[in-house]
């Protein structure tokens, strides 16, 4: 059996991040014949890859950024013969959608999933996917998520071109309770957050040490939600001399100066926290609950420290006023990130902001704003009308961009 595995092109700045995901996904299908791996964003064309390679079977993956790009590979693959399957947060919440070029979804969690469409059993006895039976679409009950994470084989780095990728990623767990009205994590890990043993993190270190890699992004919601794993995970690093320096994505409220400082000396060099907004009425209205003068103090030790930090920051969330804005500007100032990455509140599947009223303008006047692709329409809070949400958008982004030049000034 010949399976090709697609990473559709986006237009996103850090296209050579490596795709965490699909590795796991091609540890699985490894088992069961030759696997080629695609990826767009490091400069292979699928439509050729496909044709040259003539599979049996390939697998997209898909956000909201890149579908339009998937589905004219899963139609160019089905012309061909193949059998496509799609997977991903995008088809996960809009499987009719991806039905109308694919011939199976895979919905959530794809790893046991997959392996058991390989295995060939009857698609009505496998849980997580959405398929077609003649014109009728076929919703399977959900699949439990995965309780052991250590269970799951290791990513099939092999399989790469590695030497295409600055930075290696790694999981250390899935799932996230907070449920924010703009992202669909929640929905798609679950809420009950799932973690990897300190031994299997530490054992996935060593190998992307071992491909050579110094860079690593650590993809989890809230890769220090447990503090206590953390500090054990440092301190393995430390104790291994894993020579890498590593990256993470978390929430201030789940940082302090005594967790800092173990993460530096374990080589972390760059925090991503989200800010969103500095208007507690904006941040309450889209449940993200956190001390906006306890952030100040992490983006200050971090300072100290030697972290260095982003922050994201989202214009037209539900709430917004030019009194949020300046707020939100004014708090930017104060605590002087090292990169500010302003992005516009959208109405991706799986979120809440989805049932909300949206808003669609112009693709060259959004893409000036970071992360976004042609996929899904933006968020209209009920606070702005049109014409208030481009003025009151362009004034934060050209303030922004002038905090952006004054902090490099200061380096």
């Amino acid at each position: 059996m010949k399976i090709a595995l697609v990473n559709p092109k986006f237009s996103y700045k850090g296209r050579d991040k490596f795709p965490i995901g699909l590795a796991y996904i091609a540890a699985v299908a490894k088992k069961f014949g030759k696997v080629k791996i695609i990826d767009e964003n490091v400069g292979y064309e699928a439509l050729k890859e496909i044709e040259k390679f003539s599979p049996d079977i390939v697998g997209i993956t898909s956000t909201t950024p890149s579908f339009p790009r998937a589905k004219e590979i899963a139609m160019f693959s089905k012309n061909l013969g193949a059998k496509v399957i799609m997977g991903g947060v995008h088809v996960t919440f809009r499987p009719e959608e991806a039905l109308s070029v694919c011939d199976i979804v895979i919905r959530g969690e794809g790893e046991i999933t997959f392996e058991e469409i390989l295995l060939g059993k009857d698609l009505k006895d496998i849980k997580g996917i959405s398929f077609k039976n003649g014109k009728k679409i076929i919703h399977n009950p959900e699949r439990e998520y995965i309780e052991n994470l250590d269970d799951l084989p290791f990513p099939a780095y092999e399989l790469f071109p590695l030497e295409k990728y600055e930075i290696m990623s790694i999981i250390t767990s899935r799932g996230c309770f907070y449920n924010c009205a703009y992202c669909c994590a929640t929905r798609f890990w679950g809420l009950k957050v799932r973690f990897h043993s300190v031994e299997r993190v530490i054992k996935e270190f060593q190998k992307i040490e071992e491909l050579g890699f110094k860079l690593v992004k650590i993809h989890d919601s809230t890769f220090t939600l447990n503090k206590k794993r953390v500090i054990e995970i440092c301190k393995k690093l430390i104790e291994e001399n894993i020579d890498i320096k590593w990256s993470c994505e978390t929430r201030a409220d789940h940082l302090d100066r005594e967790v800092l400082e173990i993460m530096a000396k374990a080589g972390c060099n760059f925090i991503c926290m989200g800010i969103d907004s500095a208007d507690k009425n904006v941040l309450i209205k889209n449940k993200r609950f956190f001390d906006l003068d306890h952030a100040k103090k992490v983006f200050s030790w971090c300072k100290e420290l030697g972290i260095k930090t982003r922050a994201y920051v989202v214009f037209g969330l539900e709430g917004e006023t030019e009194e949020s804005v300046k707020k939100t500007i004014k708090y930017l100032e104060e605590i002087k990130p090292d990169q500010i990455m302003l992005s516009l509140a959208t109405a991706y599947p799986g979120t809440e902001l989805e049932k909300g009223k949206t808003i669609e303008m112009d693709y060259s006047w959004v893409a000036k704003f970071e992360g976004h692709g042609k996929g899904a329409k933006l968020y209209l809070p009920s606070t702005l009308t049109k014409e208030e949400y481009k003025k009151l958008a362009d004034y934060m982004w050209s303030e922004i961009k002038k905090l952006k030049k004054k902090i490099k000034n200061l380096k």
